[in-house]
């Protein structure tokens, strides 16, 4: 009786051991199965209709970074320079001064010149004085001819002296205030060529400025181009990782003989503070318009090198390899395998995307 109650007992734990266990692997399995349906969450993105359009193809050359005005600032009197007031790296406005050059000499020439002035004026004033007591007497007869001219053509001559002796004065002034140079616009200081204690003649050579306000992108291309290039068109500009929008100015009609290419000139605003001697990347048109697909410029970025889009489909995001073919504005010509006009191309949260993963499309 007791064997069969111990095996009754043990029969029964058996039992609840397997129950046990089959309720705690449904368990386990419930929490994975919930798990995995969770997921990671969509990601939130914008996106965009791929349409058909023209582009135009480009080519991308290497330019070089020149400030579009520069002056060499000249000293218009000569002088020993008694004053400098800049460096090179210097910013400077309009009518600031660079350098001031010794008047000493002449200052003495200037207070000679306004002292003589100065008497001839009083002689002149006694001229006029006498001259005005003798006229009502040369008038009644009292004071014969004579008398009475060679008062008149005194006060004259006193008269043209004191013009004479104003215009050497006030061109002794003119130089004393040429003595001091200024700077001709706002710009940056790029050369520095006089010192304290040196001379300069009248006409050499200060400083030069550079207006850095605007820049040109002076660009070597081949004669081909040149006819895809028209005053006035907007031209893409890189520098590093920032881009900007230059005009196409002209081009310089003198090629190389060697190369057969011709330096293009493209102007913009520099914005970015760019110097002189920097590189700059432009994006030049190379051939005719052509007719294909085009993706807004957010939607094209680099993967390992090579170019992308992320399509949404099916709530899900797919990668497309592309290959552009030209640009319009804010959109760009691309090719690709499987692409259509009508597709819902990714512009933004298209950064961090992987193959398959969920998308919600919405504002970012």
């Amino acid at each position: 009786m007791k064997n069969k109650t111990k095996l009754l007992l043990s029969l029964v734990c058996f039992i609840l051991l397997l129950a046990g266990t089959g309720f705690g692997a449904e368990e386990e399995k419930s929490n994975g199965a919930e798990t995995k349906a969770q997921g990671p969450p969509p990601a939130l993105v914008e996106v965009a209709q791929i349409i058909e359009g023209e582009t135009e193809p480009m080519m991308e050359f290497v330019g070089t970074v020149y400030y579009s005005r520069k002056s060499d600032v000249a000293a218009e009197v000569d002088g020993v320079v008694e004053q400098v007031f800049f460096e090179e790296g210097y910013k400077v406005k309009s009518g600031d001064t660079l350098a001031v050059l010794s008047s000493d000499i002449l200052d003495t020439v200037i207070h000679a010149t306004r002292a003589d002035y100065e008497l001839v004026l009083v002689e002149l004033e006694q001229a006029k004085k006498q001259l005005q007591r003798r006229e009502p007497l040369y008038k009644e007869g009292s004071v014969s001819e004579s008398a009475y001219d060679e008062y008149y053509f005194k006060s004259k001559m006193l008269e043209n002296r004191s013009l004479s002796l104003k215009a050497s004065l006030d061109r002794l002034l003119l130089e004393k205030k040429k003595k001091e140079i200024l700077a001709p616009f706002d710009g940056i200081l790029v050369q520095k060529n006089t010192e304290k204690g040196e001379w300069v003649d009248d006409g050499g050579t200060v400083a030069v400025i550079a207006d850095d306000s605007m820049v040109d992108i002076v660009v070597n291309v081949p004669a081909g181009i040149l006819k895809y290039l028209e005053p006035g068109k907007n031209i893409t500009l890189k520098n590093d990782s920032t881009k900007f929008t230059g005009k196409f100015l002209s081009f310089v009609p003198k090629g190389d003989v060697a190369t057969r290419t011709f330096d293009v000139k493209i102007r913009m605003q520099n914005s970015a503070g760019l110097i002189e001697g920097m590189e700059a990347r432009a994006l030049v048109p190379s051939a005719e318009k052509r007719t294909g697909l085009k993706v807004p410029r957010d939607a094209l970025i680099d993967r390992f090198g090579q170019n992308v889009i992320w399509l949404a489909k099916d709530s899900a995001a797919k990668m497309v390899p592309v290959q552009v073919i030209g640009y319009d504005s804010m959109h760009v010509g691309v090719t690709g395998s499987g692409l259509e006009a009508g597709d819902m191309v990714i512009v933004k949260g298209n950064e961090r995307l992987r193959e398959g993963q969920p998308v919600r499309i919405g504002n970012i």
